[in-house]
């Protein structure tokens, strides 16, 4: 009896984690589309200048950071957008 239940609260532990997970992704997904939405806002002209320049002083790896933390990419679109950068140059 006593198994059946720590398997119960064990459930109950999962699902609540489960709707967690499940709500924070949903959040996650629409921050990234209003992120989009500001980014747009912002020349791509402009964009492309700065990164350039980050990417010839402080390298690839810092500037993928850069772009994350002051431009809010995710790491994949920063990661392709200086992948894109490169190929050009």
């Amino acid at each position: 009896m006593n198994i059946h239940l720590v398997l119960v609260a064990s459930l109950l532990l999962n699902i609540v984690c489960f709707i967690t997970i499940n709500g924070q992704s949903k959040q996650m997904k629409i921050l990234r589309e209003e992120n989009k939405k500001l980014r747009s806002n912002e020349s791509d002209d402009e964009l492309v200048a700065l990164a350039k320049e980050k990417l010839k002083t402080i390298g690839e790896i810092k500037t993928i950071k850069y772009l994350r933390i002051e431009k809010g990419m995710s790491m994949l679109e920063a990661k392709q957008f200086v992948d894109s950068l490169k190929e050009d140059t």
